[in-house]
């Protein structure tokens, strides 16, 4: 059995030591010992906590991997049976909801306009021809718009520009 009380009365000699040598020092050693003492425990305190949001990040990750990947193996053993039942009963495949869904979702993608950004303008003159971004000429029509608003926006990449035009004064 553990002897407690030659424990405490070893601790209570070390405690005596120590306290002797801390009264024995200057007052700046005694601040410097104590500064040391609060940072060792501020350090070590961080430490841990670094150690154990390691360890927790380490856990979860490791079991977000481990589910995702026995969810892939299920998913392509419940997918790889159900080839197989249909492959061998001969009854057609059911088309997915999903599937006419992406299909018209990729019809709509199509006919989407390209949406200029309007805060990239840029000052250009205004008998400018080519787009500075892309390199392709401007068309009659944005030339048009160009001359008309003082604002276009090429059609290949949708860089804006926008002219100012510049009246001289005769003396």
């Amino acid at each position: 059995m553990v002897d407690w009380n030659s424990i405490l009365d070893q601790v209570l000699i070390y405690w005596e030591e120590f306290a002797s040598w801390f009264l024995n020092i200057p007052i700046y050693g005694q601040i410097l010992v104590i500064f040391g003492a609060v940072a060792i425990l501020i350090i070590a305190g961080v430490l841990v906590y670094y150690i154990l949001k390691g360890v927790a990040y380490l856990v979860y990750y490791i079991l977000k991997g481990t589910y995702l990947l026995l969810k892939a193996i299920f998913l392509g053993i419940y997918k790889l049976f159900k080839e197989l039942y249909y492959a061998i009963s001969g009854k057609p495949k059911p088309i997915n909801e999903q599937e006419k869904e992406k299909v018209l979702n990729i019809n709509s993608n199509v006919s989407q306009e390209i949406n200029p950004i309007p805060s990239e303008l840029q000052m250009i003159n205004p008998n400018a021809a080519y787009c500075s971004e892309c390199g392709s000429p401007l068309s009659e029509k944005m030339l048009h718009q160009l001359s008309e608003n003082g604002v276009v926006y090429c059609v290949n990449c949708g860089k804006g520009y926008k002219s100012s035009l510049i009246v001289v004064e005769n003396y």
